[in-house]
C-alpha cells in the first residue's frame, strides 16, 4: 500500500468519525439511529467520497465501532474523562469528538450495552489498521507507542510484532 493510499484511509477514517459525531448530534433532536446504523451510513458516505472498496469501508467501520466500544467501556468502568483514556493532551482532540463520546454514552446507552458484550478480540489492534490517537502496548514485549493523531498502526519498534491493546489511564 503506497503513501497516498494510507493517507486516503486515514482521511476517510477521520471523515467517518466526524460523520458519526454529526449523526449523534442530530439524533438529539429526533429519534436516534443506532450506533451501527450511524457507522454504516458513515461507511457508505466514505465509500462515495473517497472511492473506497467495500472491504476498506468495512474495515474502517469495524475500527470505528471498536474505538467507540472501547471508549464507552472505559468511561463506564473507570468514570474518567476521555483525555485519560486517550492518554494525551485534550488539545489534540477536537471538541466535537469529545462531545460525541460523552453524548453517545448518555444517549445510546442500550446500543453501547450491546457493544460491551461483544467478543474481547475486538479490542486487539493490529499493525496496518487505522486507529484513533492514543497509546497502544505491544502484546508481545509490552513496549508502548503513542499516536498523536489518527493513523496506521506501525509494527512494534522494539520487537517488530504487530498486535497491540489500547493502554487505559
Amino acid at each position: 500500500m503506497d503513501m497516498r493510499d494510507r493517507e486516503k484511509l486515514v482521511e476517510a477514517f477521520n471523515h467517518m468519525v466526524k460523520t458519526v459525531s454529526k449523526g449523534i448530534h442530530e439524533a438529539e433532536q429526533a429519534l436516534a439511529p443506532t450506533v451501527d446504523e450511524m457507522v454504516h451510513n458513515a461507511q457508505v458516505l466514505a465509500r462515495e467520497l473517497y472511492a473506497l472498496t467495500q472491504e476498506e469501508a468495512e474495515s474502517l467501520g469495524t475500527t470505528l465501532r471498536r474505538d467507540i466500544q472501547k471508549a464507552n467501556k472505559t468511561l463506564v468502568q473507570q468514570r474518567k474523562e476521555l483525555k485519560d483514556w486517550l492518554s494525551f493532551d485534550l488539545k489534540l482532540v477536537e471538541d466535537r469528538f469529545v462531545d460525541m463520546i460523552a453524548k453517545s454514552a448518555d444517549k445510546t446507552w442500550l446500543d453501547f450495552r450491546k457493544f460491551e458484550n461483544e467478543d474481547h478480540q475486538a479490542s486487539l489492534y493490529r499493525s496496518g489498521e487505522v486507529c484513533n490517537a492514543g497509546t497502544l502496548s505491544c502484546n508481545d514485549c509490552g513496549n508502548r507507542i503513542t499516536l498523536t493523531e489518527a493513523g496506521q498502526i506501525p509494527n512494534c519498534p522494539t520487537c517488530d510484532h504487530g498486535e497491540f491493546y489500547r493502554v487505559v489511564g
